[in-house]
């Protein structure tokens, strides 16, 4: 039994619709090609939200000021935050398979109101931004009450981005274009953070850069530049070697490795949440990853 029909009938039914579009006419396997996209997003999701801590529940009333983190069956993320406020409103990141016409890829709202329960099996209608409801939920999961609305926030920001940019990625993958772009390249980010934060993408390039400068700088300088989650930029100074016998990898054949001076060299130091965050990656994932692509 392929992938395709390892998912459920109505599963197979939203796929066998997307799979109709003009746009994969010639390719045979493109129902298999949307049965592993949807599996690996759904994967994507579930393990973001297992590392944010967050429950996996079967309903979430629309009263309920939690934020929450949702699947729907065409295989779409929808990230809605905490409401501001008793009766406030809410921002929404609504990334579809990206693969429809009728459906936009990305949607970003920062006044939405949800206007029904949220419940596994059922759609989510919703007032305040660009799609005025969901196809039905598969999987929602949401946060400890006592956790704090500003870090649900925090949290659910972060799983938005990480997930907007996978699906993307994701995507990319299912016609096997070698015409794809490269999703992570600095042109790209740049677009995505002005985008995400309504800024000019001109404005957006200026900030990076100047960060990156700043960040250069501090490190010549020998201070010990903070990287936020990701950890810690330093300089160390690495004692000098005396040449030396050593081995080619490739032939085996001995060769002299030549003597090096005392230089300084620059280390990276991970932070502790980060490499927890990466020790939940699948490996297989990473492995079959291309990270050839050349930054522009």
């Amino acid at each position: 039994m392929n992938e395709f029909e390892q998912l459920p009938e109505t599963i197979q039914r939203q796929l066998r619709a997307i799979a109709d579009d003009p746009a994969f006419e010639g390719i045979s396997d493109i129902l298999d090609r949307l049965a592993e996209n949807w599996v690996r997003k759904r994967t994507l999701v579930d393990e973001q939200a297992s590392a944010l801590r967050m429950q996996s529940v079967d309903s979430l009333s629309d009263d309920d000021e939690r934020g929450f983190l949702a699947v729907t069956r065409s295989g779409s993320m929808i990230a809605l935050g905490p409401r501001r406020g008793s009766g406030g409103s809410r921002w929404l990141e609504y990334a579809s398979i990206g693969m429809r016409a009728d459906v936009p890829d990305v949607v970003r709202a920062d006044e939405v109101e949800m206007n029904n329960d949220a419940r596994l099996e059922a759609s989510i209608t919703l007032t305040g931004a660009p799609i005025s409801s969901t196809s039905e939920l598969v999987s929602l999961a949401t946060f400890d009450a006592e956790l704090s609305a500003a870090e649900q926030d925090r949290r659910l920001r972060e799983a938005a981005i990480f997930l907007t940019n996978g699906f993307v990625k994701l995507n990319q993958s299912v016609t096997g274009s070698p015409d794809a772009p490269d999703h992570f390249t600095t042109k790209s980010i740049v677009r995505y953070v002005a985008a995400r934060n309504g800024i000019r993408q001109g404005e957006v390039k200026r900030i990076i850069d100047d960060f990156l400068t700043t960040v250069e700088s501090g490190a010549v300088l020998g201070e010990r530049i903070a990287l936020g989650s990701l950890g810690r930029l330093t300089l160390d100074v690495r004692s000098a070697r005396k040449a030396r016998l050593g081995r080619n990898p490739a032939t085996g054949e001995e060769i002299l490795i030549p003597a090096q001076p005392r230089q300084v060299v620059p280390r990276m130091r991970f932070g502790r949440r980060f490499r927890q965050r990466v020790s939940g990656v699948d490996p297989e994932r990473i492995e079959s990853s291309d990270h050839s692509g050349a930054d522009s």
